[in-house]
């Protein structure tokens, strides 16, 4: 395992010190401080349409959290590349796929607990960091309210409450902190992002219309609805809204997907501010994340895995703002 740590260079004459983003590089394996992967070298009767690695990443800080979703566990390294932390999911028996993870608490880097997504069994479990015990389990398989058909991603809030995106139901599920079900949202897989305030965004489209950004309280009330457009842009996905209203989002280019994928940040009111693309590594979940204002992306090929390695690096906004089109968008 082997991270590249912040390069802070002090200038002389006492101006502030310029750094370099971090990143960082995990080994493939199931020793500690490595990930797990599962494709055609170490599984003879591999019989998966697309090989499996860590499915999803958060940064915070200085800290990386990694989903070691083969090996059934969430770890957290430091800037150096040093494991921090491993949660073990309780009561994982055969294959595992977790597919999400959204951390609880007030502080991101030393969390209460934590909401992981199993596909397996498709179960949220909320696992206590302290102890590695399981303190709620939402319950899986079903087409009635509070059940899921696939799970997707997971977000948290403020107050405890943990949202559920469903890709087979095409609904985002709500659930207090204790795990009782709350209400659900109507969902078309275009991402989700729940602020300090606890509005959950997300995206709607049409074909008349294209892309708008809807925001919701905590409560469930349609707070606007915002136009942004985009239509000859597909699979859109809202990742993160920063304080100044601003939308980071990702989408398939117009002239359609060839592996690429293009990340749009637009204003509060839809007219693009920066643009950046980058290859989306097969089989990921949460392959973006905002962390302090920075992006930063996973690079990944579980099929060559483990002669390769798992990468979290910064990306860094295009000089060029494309796409054009988007003047601006209007409030509904």
């Amino acid at each position: 395992m082997k991270s590249i740590s912040l390069l802070c260079v002090a200038a002389i004459l006492g101006l502030a010190p310029i750094c370099q983003a971090q990143s960082w590089s995990l080994e493939y394996g199931t020793e500690d401080g490595k990930v797990a992967y599962f494709n055609s070298k170490n599984t003879p009767d591999f019989a998966e349409d697309a090989p499996y690695g860590p499915l999803a990443f958060r940064v915070y800080g200085d800290k990386l959290w990694v989903l070691d979703s083969i090996a059934g566990k969430l770890t957290q390294f430091d800037n150096t590349g040093k494991m921090l932390k491993t949660i073990v999911v309780p009561g994982l028996e055969g294959f595992k796929l977790l597919e999400d993870f959204a951390l609880d608490g007030d502080d991101p880097n030393n969390p209460d607990a934590v909401w992981i997504a199993n596909a397996a069994d498709v179960l949220v479990r909320k696992i206590s960091v302290n102890d590695g015990k399981v303190l709620f389990q939402l319950e899986g398989n079903g087409t009635e309210e509070g059940k899921f058909g696939q799970i997707h991603q997971l977000e948290s809030d403020a107050g405890g409450r943990v949202y559920v995106a469903d890709i087979a139901k095409n609904k985002i599920s709500v659930f207090s902190a204790t795990g009782t079900f709350q209400r659900e949202y109507l969902w078309q897989n275009s991402g989700l992002f729940v602020d300090k305030y606890a509005n959950l965004h997300q995206l709607y489209y049409t074909e008349k219309s294209g892309y708008s950004h809807q925001v919701y309280s905590s409560n469930g009330q349609l707070i606007s609805t915002t136009h942004l457009g985009f239509n000859k842009n597909t699979n859109a996905k809202i990742i993160n809204v920063e304080a100044n209203g601003s939308i980071i989002m990702s989408m398939v280019p117009e002239e359609g997907f060839k592996g690429v994928l293009n990340i749009v940040k637009v204003n509060k009111f839809g007219s693009v501010l920066e643009t950046a693309e980058f290859i989306l590594p097969s089989s990921m979940n949460r392959y973006i994340d905002v962390n302090e204002g920075r992006l930063f992306i996973a690079e990944a090929d579980f099929e060559t895995a483990p002669d390769t390695k798992f990468f979290v690096k910064p990306q860094k906004w295009a000089d060029k703002k494309a796409p054009a089109g988007n003047e601006g968008a209007k409030n509904e």
